[in-house]
């Protein structure tokens, strides 16, 4: 009897039909903004993911000056912010206003006297200067002895142990009256090995006896709210313990930069190489360049193989959905009317902003959130506002006064309005208009306007904060600074925004896919089933899908021309709801015994 079933196959090739599956596309996270600002201290010019105001006092610190980023922040998580990432930005060489910010720095010298090493703050300001640097030279990690004689010319020698003996480590090779050291290249069982171009020049008889330790270094960091120790420290690049690899991947501190690597060079390693002793030696030349930050520097730029700063930073986290630059509004504040200080003039605050609304409509995946520079002058903020249209952002008016460290501050209200929009996308959706909600940690506003006031700003695309007697401080107003009336309120752009991050997102895999009909049917039904969900959810108008969106891709969105151009288009069409900001109230009273006739 003949065997059955599907392994019983002569050999040769087979192919096994799959079923390729394409994930579902869904909404990628919201209510994420990315704030450009003044701190203390951190990486300047990378975006830092902060999860709450103890991270952000922990990296970035607490600026004595005051600036807005930190009470934005605070706020911002205040009002159920759940994560944001930060740019921290400092004065550069290069422009006109005064000298550049400087990181704290020494020179160290080895144990002959010679400056070998130069330790610097990990980032730009005078809070390097508290930083304090202490070398010493290690007690040997890890000792054995030579159980073979080496020979004058040899380059390795048999030891009782090589635990500890890793590559790129310097060891010192003894016995009474001569000393030798080597870093190790390479451990074999019980040999340790060392450069070939480098052999013994003297013998080691293991009856002498003769040792074989290790020589390293330790360094250790001080500041007022930090301590770090970095023990077994090595000079050489290929040890695991390598000193500038080391400090640079763990420090929150500091860095190291050898000034003169000797490891490759002809000549034989010496513990004279290492540190001298060194107790407590404080960094210096640290300076903020504070007071000279330009606009330039707020708004960076991309350079050579992708390098961004400044606000230019976010435009590769693709997380980021809001922006806020709150410290644009104090520059201004504290140097208007200031001659020869940047942002002395109210067009240095204008072309931050401006730069803001051209990122987010150039990738068009993210919102503005502009605060005036006039927090107490209605006037003033109506024409300021009029130097923007745009449908990427929101301008608002007044600020805020919040308690800072037991302060009345009054503050822009861009951390505030990124907290409260996180919230709604939470728990209700990113189709709720961020309107009518409470201001969490708001003492009150720097104005408080009546009903007259709030129904003029709102018609000139200015929201405003309002106080409410009982319901507190609320946001009551969402418009875009757009004057189109198709793109009026800010809740319907932020949802175009996200539905346009989740089909750029989740359709790269139709990229380099072959454009025929078949990839179109798959296209079509995808983003249906995407926009039916959002439908569902109540983002769209209508009693039926057909109502609320559609969605074609076919011969008609691909003529050929299209396709031999590579392009595969999809036309999407949906119907938002927008907010109701008017509430019409009939009141009808009906009279009793009325007479009748004349």
């Amino acid at each position: 009897m003949r065997p059955s079933g599907t392994d019983i196959r002569p050999p040769g090739v087979y192919t096994e039909p799959s079923e390729r599956r394409r994930d579902a596309l869904s909404l990628a996270p919201s209510g994420v903004p990315g704030f450009v600002g003044l701190a203390r201290r951190g990486p300047t010019n990378v975006p830092v993911r902060i999860a709450s105001p103890g991270q952000f006092a922990s990296v970035f610190g607490e600026l004595p000056e005051g600036g807005f980023l930190q009470p934005s922040v605070e706020a911002f998580f205040q009002n159920g912010g759940r994560e944001c990432w930060i740019v921290r930005v400092t004065h550069k060489s290069g422009s006109s206003f005064g000298e550049p910010a400087v990181r704290s720095c020494r020179l160290f010298s080895d144990r002959r006297g010679l400056p070998a090493f130069k330790v610097e703050a990990g980032s730009e300001g005078s809070w390097g200067n508290d930083i304090s640097v202490s070398f010493c030279r290690s007690q040997p990690r890890a000792q054995t002895f030579l159980t073979l004689d080496a020979e004058a010319g040899d380059t390795g020698a048999i030891v009782r142990s090589t635990h500890g003996l890793r590559p790129g480590a310097l060891v010192r090779l003894y016995r009474e009256g001569f000393e030798t050291f080597r870093f190790v290249e390479g451990v074999e069982d019980k040999k340790v090995l060392w450069r070939a171009d480098q052999p013994l020049e003297s013998g080691l008889q293991s009856s002498a006896p003769s040792y074989v330790e290790t020589v390293e270094f330790e360094l250790k960091v001080t500041s007022p709210f930090l301590r770090e120790s970095f023990p077994e420290l090595s000079l050489h690049p290929a040890s695991p313990r390598f000193v500038e690899r080391v400090v640079g991947d763990m420090s929150r501190l500091v860095r190291v930069t050898l000034l003169d690597p000797s490891t490759d060079s002809g000549h034989l390693p010496t513990d004279l190489a290492l540190p001298a002793d060194a107790t407590g030696i404080a960094l210096e030349g640290g300076l903020d360049g504070l007071w000279n930050v330009t606009p330039d520097d707020l708004i960076g730029m991309t350079g050579e193989l992708g390098a961004r700063t400044g606000l230019a930073a976010f435009e590769t986290v693709d997380e980021v959905d809001l922006l806020a630059v709150p410290d644009a509004s104090w520059l201004f504040l504290q140097n208007c009317g200031r001659d020869g200080r940047s942002f002395s003039t109210l067009k240095d605050v204008e072309v931050v902003q401006d730069a803001m609304l051209s990122q987010c409509e150039r990738l068009n995946d993210r919102f503005a959130l502009l605060d005036t520079p006039f927090p107490d002058s209605a006037d003033r903020t109506r024409e300021y506002r009029l130097m923007f249209d745009s449908r990427h952002g929101a301008l608002y008016f007044p600020w805020i006064i919040v308690d800072s460290r037991g302060q009345r501050l009054a503050v822009p209200p861009c951390g505030h309005l990124a907290g409260i929009m996180a919230r709604c996308d939470e728990n209700i959706g990113i189709h709720k208009a961020p309107a009518n909600e409470v201001l969490a940690g708001g003492l009150d506003l720097t104005v408080l306007l009546v009903d007259e006031d709030v129904g003029l700003l709102n018609n000139e695309g200015i929201n405003c904060l309002v106080s409410q007697g009982v319901r507190g401080l609320r946001v009551w107003g969402a418009r875009t600074v757009s004057g189109d009336v198709a793109c009026r309120y800010l809740n319907v752009r932020r949802q175009l925004n996200a539905i346009h991050r989740s089909l750029a997102t989740g359709m790269q895999w139709v990229v380099f896919e072959p454009n025929v009909p078949s990839v179109w049917k798959t296209v079509q039904r995808n983003v249906t089933q995407f926009l039916m969900d959002l439908w569902r959810r109540g983002w769209f108008q209508g009693d039926t899908p057909e109502d609320g969106f559609y969605v074609k891709c076919d011969e008609e969105t691909n003529p050929p021309a299209e396709r031999n151009a590579g392009r595969l288009t999809i036309q999407v069409g949906v119907a938002p709801v927008r907010p109701a900001e008017f509430l019409t109230i009939q009141v009808a009273q009906e009279m009793q015994g009325r007479q009748e006739g004349g």
